[in-house]
């Protein structure tokens, strides 16, 4: 199991208000965490502590009620159906993602999902994980994460050897403020490692499809029953750019007609 009292201790200096940046203290047991500078609560779950900023603090649109739609779809199919739905298990492409991104030091999963340990995740001792998710408290984990948004990641700047996004990046509202955001809390020689899973719009739906999947409802704003907008290499690129990235290093693992995933590896540009 991996050491979460060490990544805690790793952690200390980077934990902070996910509103304003203000330290915050990660050890503290009491059941809410305020933030002393701009009085954001933040509660203790059963597992995590939830730094998703109070509603107060964020403005509401309707891509944030069709993004609620979706988790809510989301958690149906980790539920139902979680060897489909979570990185969990002996997989290709997770292992092939694990040895694409070749993560060392401290680094943050954003998006990491509710399960244990993903898949992609390197037992390495020379790793230290932290993960942040909007559903992280479904489940006890095996590593240290935190409920939250990836628009409001609640650390320091600067603190991370590598960033991750596993199959999220096209599950944000706004995926320019989360990417902005990874770099913000990156290290000046850090990494973000990116997995996109392309699909083609002219794939074909299953023949039928499981009684649970049958009864998901898709948001009016969202291109599908999971995404409000499916992404392509095209759209990563452009991502990339707006960000003031570069891309180091790619890899295309072709899955079938219509899928394939695609690997980025992203440094700040010079």
């Amino acid at each position: 199991m991996a050491d979460q009292s060490a990544t805690a201790d790793a952690l200390t200096a980077q934990l902070a208000c996910s509103v304003c940046r203000t330290r915050l203290p990660l050890l503290d047991d009491s059941p809410t965490v305020r933030c002393r500078a701009c009085g954001a609560e933040f509660a203790r779950g059963r597992y995590v502590l939830d730094l998703t900023p109070p509603e107060r603090f964020r403005a509401r649109s309707g891509l944030w009620e069709a993004w609620d739609r979706i988790q809510a779809n989301g958690m149906a199919g980790y539920l139902a159906d979680p060897e489909r739905n979570l990185s969990i298990g002996q997989r290709d492409d997770c292992s092939a993602f694990r040895r694409f991104s070749r993560c060392r030091g401290l680094v943050l999963d954003v998006g990491c999902g509710p399960q244990a340990w993903p898949a992609y995740f390197d037992r390495s001792p020379l790793v230290r994980y932290v993960g942040i998710d909007p559903l992280a408290d479904l489940n006890p984990s095996e590593f240290l994460k935190f409920a939250g948004l990836g628009e409001f990641l609640p650390f320091a700047s600067g603190g991370f050897d590598h960033v991750l996004f596993a199959t999220t990046l096209d599950h944000f509202v706004d995926p320019d403020t989360v990417l902005t955001e990874a770099v913000r809390v990156l290290k000046s020689d850090g990494e973000i490692d990116v997995w996109l899973g392309e699909k083609d719009p002219a794939a074909p739906g299953p023949a039928r499809s499981p009684e649970w999947y049958q009864r998901l409802e898709q948001p009016a704003l969202a291109d599908d029953l999971f995404h409000i907008k499916r992404m392509n290499d095209g759209d990563v690129q452009a991502l990339v750019e707006r960000a003031g990235l570069t891309v180091v290093d790619r890899e295309r693992h072709q899955v079938d007609q219509y899928r394939a995933n695609c690997f980025y590896r992203l440094r700040v540009a010079p």
